[in-house]
């Protein structure tokens, strides 16, 4: 199967991860991989290492910005649109690959292949009403449809249009290298936290569609109620990164939150902390909070559906009231027994459930499928 996965950029990110992931799995089961990406981002802040036999191509080689290459999708589409149109499938991610596909749509016209995915990444995040109907609109005319987690909004979507291929196929992860004793050491130093304290933290882009400050609030909390001496650590970078800052500040926090930006080493991150703090959509959680508990480190999160009853298979606690996960998060800080029970259950999970071979899986019988309906169509 020849496979083209379209991004806006290779940089540090969960959809990111996603695509190499797959890209790697894929062309170790055979596959022909292509990895399109709008522009060319620094090798220091690839997601995960890529394998020699995914190819990399690039739309705006010489733009620095992925907003540069919108304007250059239509003419490079049509530059290669027989080499496009010679592929299996187009599996699309983010704004960039969502409109990449609408536009090669048109190119592809009737024709049975490639057929057009894509993955839909933003589920449960707080974007503008406004965006999100557009998303919805790009998506009624892709041949099949994979969103990496469950709300009300996109239930509401795939109950509506019951008839299309629309699919829930959560992220899975490769294991993490085991962190390096002497790598935490050296980070903790330059990060500025206590060897005597304990240390809650999390991973991820720094963006409001996230909510990195439900973390920060569930921290103030936990400090309040917490005897002993305890830091945050909330590496990544974005826009909300000063922000988290200023509200640290007026919180008193200062000296006990630490903002260090992208981590581009986070086994060694994740050797320092006791308990990670995540933000959940339902019962899925994003790709850091996977590799913390892949790690053996205990998870627990704020969540973002609202009204969500967490079930009995649920294998996070989460609440979407931060004071309570704050006290949560005090309550196992003083449990180390509880702590190692979670973190060892957490880790099962993870490793019988989120594995990359079994999204591979997944992602593979939506191609197949989309592929058969696209010839069906075609017959009829």
């Amino acid at each position: 199967m020849k496979i083209v996965h379209v991004i806006p950029a290779l940089t540090k990110g969960g959809a990111e991860r996603v695509v190499v992931d797959l890209a790697n799995r894929a062309v170790k089961d055979g596959c022909e991989v292509t990895i399109l990406i709008g522009v060319n981002a620094p090798e220091v802040v690839l997601p995960a290492p890529i394998s020699k036999k995914v190819v990399r191509r690039v739309i705006a080689p010489r733009a620095h910005s992925p907003r540069v290459a919108y304007a250059q999708l239509a003419p490079w589409i049509v530059r290669n649109r027989r080499w496009l149109l010679d592929q299996d499938v187009i599996h699309c991610h983010l704004s960039m690959g969502s409109v990449f596909g609408g536009l090669f749509q048109l190119v592809r016209g009737k024709r049975r292949r490639p057929t057009i995915v894509e993955t839909y990444h933003a589920v449960g995040m707080e974007i503008p009403a406004r965006d999100r109907a557009v998303h919805a609109a790009l998506m009624k005319s892709r041949d099949a449809v994979a969103f990496v987690a469950d709300d009300p909004f996109w239930r509401g979507y795939r109950e509506k249009y019951s008839n299309r291929l629309l699919r829930v196929i959560p992220n899975g992860i490769e294991p993490a290298r085991p962190a390096s004793r002497s790598k935490s050491d050296s980070f903790r130093k330059i990060v500025g936290v206590p060897a005597d304290a304990r240390l809650v933290g999390s991973i991820g882009r720094l963006v409001h569609e996230r909510r990195p400050d439900l973390l920060l609030e569930a921290f103030a909390a936990l400090s309040n109620d917490y005897a002993g001496e305890v830091h945050l650590l909330l590496g990544g970078e974005g826009p909300e990164r000063a922000k988290l800052a200023g509200r640290a500040r007026d919180l008193g926090l200062s000296e006990r939150v630490h903002l260090p930006g992208i981590v581009l080493d986070p086994p060694s991150v994740l050797g320092l902390i006791d308990l990670y703090l995540t933000v959940n959509v339902g019962p899925i959680t994003g790709i850091a909070a996977m590799e913390a508990a892949f790690s053996g480190i205990p998870v627990i999160a704020a969540q973002l559906v609202p009204g969500y009853v967490p079930a009995a298979t649920d294998w996070i606690w989460s609440t979407p009231d931060p004071s309570l996960l704050g006290l949560k998060a005090g309550e196992l800080l003083e449990d180390r027994e509880a702590r190692i029970s979670i973190g060892r259950e957490q880790q099962a999970h993870v490793r019988a459930h989120h594995s990359v071979e079994a999204m591979a899986k997944a992602y593979y019988r939506l191609y197949e499928e989309a592929l058969a309906r696209r010839e069906m169509d075609r017959g009829s």
